[in-house]
């Protein structure tokens, strides 16, 4: 018997996780930066750790996007929230106004958790799933 491991993991739920990591990391880095030395810990300043957050949430999050509106629930919502909160995301990790880096990244974040959340809810209202979770 072949076990898809997407049907075991909740792509949403990793999605909600890796964005809310990267909002984190990258709202609190410029609260500790300057205790950061002090406690040794320069990897969090680290661009290739940002990329990689930025790469990993995007990812996660189409895949868990694009996955529930093909095989469930066919609607666009939340891949619009997904993209317009990844633009303001990458906005405000790159060409933030002065001063308002932390607020652009949460408000991008925000949206990127709450086209999860969506994504979620329109999954367990679909008929595709109603009837799936029925047969289980």
């Amino acid at each position: 018997m072949r076990i898809n491991l997407f049907t075991k993991w909740n792509l949403d739920a990793l999605g909600i996780g890796a964005s809310l990591v990267c909002a984190v990391h990258c709202v609190l880095l410029p609260l500790l930066i300057t205790a950061l030395p002090l406690l040794g810990l320069e990897v969090l300043e680290n661009e290739k750790l940002e990329y990689g957050l930025l790469g990993v949430s995007f990812l996660v999050g189409y895949t868990a996007l694009i996955r529930g509106y093909r095989r469930h629930h066919r609607h666009v919502r939340p891949l619009l929230l997904f993209t317009g909160g990844y633009v303001i995301l990458l906005l405000g990790h790159f060409f933030p106004p002065e001063g308002w880096e932390p607020f652009v990244i949460a408000i991008g974040a925000g949206l990127i958790v709450w086209a999860h959340l969506q994504n979620l809810k329109e999954c367990r209202h679909c008929k595709v799933c109603q009837d799936i979770n029925n047969k289980n």
